[in-house]
């Protein structure tokens, strides 16, 4: 529960910063690709603090989000209000997770922030052929009127999402994500509150304030280096059309999730540009592991062992997509 909360929360941060004026007002003239891209340009701007709601079948939880962004610099908090007590903080791309209960802060640098993957920017990039945009016409949300769009899978690659954004601003205020164009609803994210631009209160001093460790918490830093796959006799999987990697990191230390880890772990993200997937890859030790499959609302996880490493794949993408791109992963 604690994991997927955190993934859950760092999900929600990207979705919930705003959309430009010409999104507001509609997407007829807009391709699937550069919607997104608009999207993502414009979410670099805004300001705003609200309480989001995270429901599945199985788990309800909640979560305070403050966002304050400069157009160059990007300030995040997120704290869990359901579940272990704890804060996250983003800093452009370095990440402060704070676990009130141990008096531990762990910080690390992540390349795969931001509202919408890297891979829209790549050549090959193939989204607007794996989704079709539909209206969905518009209700109130959190108190503000918002315009509804829904992104339909045009295969049973991926799921398929509805998207609602404030028609005064452009804010994503409800995110809901489907097992097959015309459902069930595997999980929706939504604000029961939010205040935006000055009405948030937050300012860049503040957010900084924030960011102060303090004097008897113990620092873990994880050190964070770029690698090539290739290099390492990795191949990637080519089964799922679509999905391209859009990056990849090696990490070195313990984090929040795995205190006791002493070997590097390697970060390697795949995305069709809306959906993705993260791979953890680690070498194999004496301890008790063995493979798994959990899922979990829209969130799917599958652990196997390729060669001498063990391969923990998660994502907001059908399980049959996730053991194909995980059985597709070659070492050597």
């Amino acid at each position: 529960m604690r994991r997927y909360l955190a993934l859950v929360c760092y999900a929600l941060l990207a979705l919930s910063i705003g959309t430009s004026g010409a999104l507001a007002q509609g997407h007829s003239n807009l391709g699937v690709r550069d919607w997104l891209m608009d999207i993502n340009r414009s979410s670099q701007s805004h300001v705003f603090v609200g309480t989001m709601v995270i429901r599945s079948a199985r788990e309800t939880a909640s979560a305070k989000i403050w966002h304050f962004g400069t157009g160059t610099d990007q300030f995040e908090r997120v704290d869990l209000l359901t579940g272990v007590a704890q804060t996250t903080f983003r800093r452009n791309n370095e990440v402060l997770i704070f676990d009130h209960g141990q008096k531990k802060v762990f910080i690390e640098t992540r390349n795969d922030l931001g509202l919408f993957p890297a891979v829209l920017t790549q050549p090959g990039n193939t989204v607007d052929q794996h989704y079709v945009m539909q209206s969905l016409g518009h209700q109130r949300i959190a108190g503000q009127l918002a315009s509804g769009t829904a992104l339909l899978a045009t295969d049973t690659w991926r799921h398929s999402f509805r998207i609602w954004r404030s028609q005064a601003d452009g804010v994503v205020l409800k995110w809901q994500t489907l097992a097959t164009p015309t459902g069930p609803v595997l999980e929706e994210v939504a604000y029961s509150e939010i205040s935006v631009g000055k009405a948030s209160g937050l300012s860049a001093d503040a957010m900084r304030q924030w960011l102060q460790i303090p004097p008897d918490y113990q620092v873990i830093r994880q050190v964070s280096e770029a690698v090539n796959m290739a290099g390492l006799g990795w191949t990637a999987p080519t089964g799922v059309p679509g999905f391209l990697p859009t990056s990849v990191v090696r990490a070195s230390g313990p984090s929040v999730y795995a205190p006791e880890r002493q070997v590097p772990m390697v970060h390697w993200v795949f995305s069709d540009g809306l959906s993705s997937v993260s791979f953890f890859i680690e070498a194999t030790t004496a301890g008790n592991v063995q493979p798994a499959s959990v899922s979990l609302g829209a969130t799917n996880c599958v652990r196997r062992r390729v060669g001498a490493y063990w391969v923990t794949a998660v994502g907001e993408v059908p399980l049959t997509t996730m053991h194909a791109l995980i059985d597709g992963i070659r070492w050597k």
